[in-house]
């Protein structure tokens, strides 16, 4: 579990430091350079990242198991999880509706991704990793609120098609084999 947490503290905590620290994130770019702090900050990400994947197994292997979800918690996961992955594809793109509708979409999928597993995995390492991931979404959407409002660029469709088709792509990847080769977890259970 432990290896696990510093993973999971790591990355999250870096992820928080424009919203805690943004002295710190200027202060870095100053004294580095844009680019260099961007290097940084990817390989500090990066190696907490492969920190949180290592330990996991073993913290769930360790895990408390708090009861089983009611069934139809499942289906709403099912239901929850592509629009999560179409949002989150949204805010990896240039400027489209969806983004000009939901603000952040990357950061909205975030919280619908991680409020679907919360609804289907009722363990210890699962209420830590996807409260953590929804506890840090929302601190970063409020965080953004308190920043300057910048002018956004006009919105094209184009970037919503590519969000959508991308969005379902993951999810029929996800659905065919993806999650159990990557999580060891199959989303449809049986498969």
């Amino acid at each position: 579990m432990t290896l696990f947490l510093i993973g999971l503290i790591g990355f999250l905590g870096v992820h928080l430091i424009h919203a805690f620290a943004p002295g710190l994130r200027a202060d870095m770019i100053a004294k580095l350079g844009a680019m260099p702090w961007k290097g940084l900050y990817a390989l500090l990400s990066l190696i907490f990242f492969v920190l949180m994947i290592l330990g996991y197994p073993d913290a769930q292997a360790s895990t408390i198991y708090f009861g089983e979800p009611p069934q139809g918690m499942k289906h709403i996961n099912s239901i929850l999880i592509p629009i999560a992955l179409v949002l989150a594809v949204a805010g990896s793109l240039p400027r489209g509706f969806i983004a000009k509708t939901f603000k952040h979409p990357q950061l909205v999928g975030v919280k619908i991704w991680a409020l679907g597993h919360l609804l289907v995995n009722w363990d210890l390492t699962s209420f830590l990793f996807f409260g953590a991931f929804l506890a840090w979404a929302v601190i970063v959407r409020i965080s953004i609120k308190k920043r300057p409002a910048t002018e956004p660029k006009a919105p094209s469709a184009l970037w919503d098609g590519i969000a959508v088709i991308g969005g379902v792509a993951i999810t029929g990847w996800m659905m065919m084999g993806g999650h159990a080769a990557l999580f060891n977890v199959s989303p449809i259970p049986g498969m």
